[in-house]
Order: structure tokens, then C-alpha cells, then sequence
């Protein structure tokens, strides 16, 4: 397994590299909208691109599920799962809080996929990298990160983002946003999921949750707060986190403060 990490971190950096080099030369006037407030440039086809031939030809036994590419048909024992720029608003606008995602998943039978077993995450602007292999443990920049210690949701800042791909679940989104408001110290809203899981798993952030976020957006950064000593589940406080894209995690007692407020008020949500 460190050998595929060492895989999934040469990607990342050569998706860095493309970001970075392109970084404030490029505007939403130059970028194809996916839908309302979901923007992709040329540079996100470019950073996948690049990433995905060196994750097929590095590990050939695999297939790759990429934001801008779709998924190659393949019976393979492995799956790439990959955000080549999450947080594509704050780039165009110059705003230097993105990353890139990179998991991999193993197949347990014909069309059935495990578990996460590696994730990795870097931000290209600062170069900070956060990574995670299944059962052991969790680390920045080589270092071991353990989730925050807080057991009160009263003390806590927790992270958010608004559901851009689903808008029509705002209203739902706002009574809960409300009750968490009311009972944390705080609520803060990047921009890139990817990251607010990363220091969500470090304590910078006690806890997250988002509605209808795509696999690519948490399948690393679920594995790094789960690593962390964290728990990630879906609003229905199981695994399937990945299909419903409803997610919530923190440590194990604000995890569960959480998880029974948004229940309160999304619990009509469709998994």
C-alpha cells in the first residue's frame, strides 16, 4: 500500500503543477458552465488528464472515476477516484483555497466496490498534503493529525457548504443551518469540501456537513477524518455516503450531536 500512496502523491503533484502554473490566468469567462454556480476550465480537463494516463499506466489494474471524465468501463480490482480541482469558483476567482483528491477504492465482487483504502489530498497554493491508508492512521506533511478533542457542540466551529448542485433542498439546508447555528460557536464556508474534510480530520474544524456532494468530493477526505479517529456517514448515519452525497463528520460525540439535528430537519431527504 505505501507504494500506491507514493502513486497517488506523484498524481497529485502533477496536477498541482498544472494548477499552479495556471493559477490567475484564467476567469470564469474562460470556463464551460456544468449547471448553475458549476463551472469547469480547460485547466481541470488538463489536470485530470494528466493525472489519470500516470494512475492507468503507474497501476494497470485499475479504472477511473474523474469529476470532468466520467468512468471508463473495466473489470479491474482497483478504482481511482479523483477531484482534479475542487473548489473550481474560488480558482477562477483567484481566491487560493482548492485542491486536488485522489482515492482508491478496491472491488470486493463483479460490480460491487469496498471500502476506501487509500486517500490523498493536497492544496496546491501551500503545498500542504494530507494523507490516509485504511488502518493506519492519518498524517499532514508526514505527520500524524488526530480529529479535535471537543465534546460539546456548544464549543465548536464546524464547516459547511451550500448546496449548489441541489437548490432545491435550500430550505431544508437553512433550518438546519439555523439550529447548528444556534448551538455551535461558529460556522464558517470555504468553498472546497475537500479541504474542510482535511482540517476537519486535523481540529482546525470540529466537525462538517454538506448535502449532495459527488464521490470525487469525499471518498479521500471520508478516509482521512475516519483515520483521524473520526466518524463520516451519510444523514442516515451509515457508510453509504458515497451514493447519497448527504454527509456529516466530526469525532464520535459531536458527530452524534450533529447527526441528530440535521436528522430533525433533512430526515425527509431521500438517501
Amino acid at each position: 500500500m505505501k507504494n500506491l500512496l507514493g502513486i497517488a502523491t506523484e498524481a497529485l503533484r502533477l496536477g498541482s503543477k498544472i494548477l499552479n502554473d495556471h493559477f490567475g490566468r484564467v476567469n470564469l469567462s474562460q470556463a464551460d458552465a456544468k449547471g448553475i454556480s458549476d463551472y469547469v476550465s480547460d485547466v481541470d480537463r488538463k489536470s485530470e488528464e494528466v493525472m489519470r494516463d500516470f494512475l492507468e499506466r503507474e497501476l494497470p489494474d485499475s479504472v477511473f472515476l474523474g469529476e470532468e471524465m466520467g468512468q471508463k468501463d473495466a473489470e479491474c480490482t482497483y478504482r481511482w477516484i479523483v477531484d482534479p480541482l475542487d473548489g473550481t469558483t474560488n480558482y477562477l476567482q483567484k481566491f487560493p483555497l482548492f485542491a486536488i483528491s485522489v482515492a482508491l477504492e478496491k472491488r470486493i465482487t463483479g460490480e460491487h466496490w469496498g471500502d476506501i483504502v487509500l486517500g490523498a489530498i493536497v492544496q496546491p497554493p501551500t503545498g500542504d498534503l494530507w494523507t490516509a491508508v485504511k488502518g493506519g492512521g492519518a498524517q499532514k506533511n508526514g505527520r500524524s493529525i488526530c480529529i479535535g478533542p471537543k465534546e460539546d457542540l456548544s464549543d465548536c466551529l464546524i464547516a459547511t457548504g451550500f448546496p449548489f448542485r441541489a437548490k432545491n433542498e435550500l430550505g431544508v439546508y437553512l433550518k438546519t443551518f439555523e439550529k447548528l447555528f444556534l448551538r455551535c460557536s461558529g460556522i464558517r464556508r470555504a468553498g472546497a469540501a475537500a479541504l474542510d474534510l482535511c482540517w476537519t480530520a486535523e481540529g482546525v474544524f470540529d466537525g462538517f456537513w454538506e448535502h449532495r456532494l459527488a464521490p470525487w468530493d469525499i471518498a479521500a477526505g471520508a478516509l482521512i477524518i475516519k483515520e483521524a479517529g473520526g466518524i463520516f456517514t451519510s444523514f442516515e448515519g451509515d457508510d453509504y455516503y458515497l451514493s447519497s452525497g448527504n454527509v456529516v463528520g466530526a469525532n464520535p460525540p459531536i458527530h452524534s450531536q450533529m447527526l441528530k439535528i440535521i436528522q430533525e430537519t433533512a430526515g425527509s431527504l431521500a438517501p
